[in-house]
C-alpha cells in the first residue's frame, strides 16, 4: 500500500538556495487596520515566496519571511504583489545578509512536550 507523508515532511529540509532562491529577506507590514488581517493573510498564503508569517507586537502587524531568486525578483514581490494586497498601508523590508545561527528545535525533557509539571 501507499504511505502519505506530510508536505513539510517532504521537503523541510531543502535549501532555498539549492533551488536558485538566493536572497532571504523579513519584511515588516503594517496593515490599514486589524480587523483586515484575515483577508491579507488569505492573500499571503497565495505566494509561494512566503515561507512564514507571524502576527507580531511592535510597529508592525505582521513579520514575513520570503525568499527570492534575486533583488529584481524580491522588488518584484514588494512592489507589484505585496504592496498590492487590500489593507496593507506600509512595509519595511530587511535583507538577510547571512544566516548565523540555524538548528532545528529540540526537547530533552518528554514531560515539556506534555505540559507536565
Amino acid at each position: 500500500g501507499w504511505t502519505l507523508f506530510p508536505y513539510t515532511t517532504l521537503f523541510r529540509s531543502v535549501k532555498p538556495k539549492a533551488l536558485g532562491f538566493d536572497v532571504c529577506a523579513f519584511v515588516g507590514v503594517q496593515l490599514v487596520s486589524t480587523n483586515l488581517y484575515s483577508g491579507v493573510i488569505e492573500a499571503l498564503k497565495l505566494m509561494p515566496e512566503v515561507v512564514e508569517c507571524h502576527f507580531i507586537t511592535g510597529e508592525y502587524a505582521l513579520l514575513l519571511k520570503i525568499y527570492c531568486r534575486d533583488n529584481e525578483h524580491l522588488m518584484d514581490v514588494l512592489v507589484n504583489t505585496i504592496q498590492n494586497i487590500p489593507g496593507i498601508s506600509r512595509t519595511e523590508t530587511f535583507i538577510s545578509l547571512d544566516q548565523a545561527i540555524e538548528r532545528p528545535f529540540y526537547v530533552k525533557d518528554k514531560s515539556v512536550v506534555h505540559n507536565e509539571k
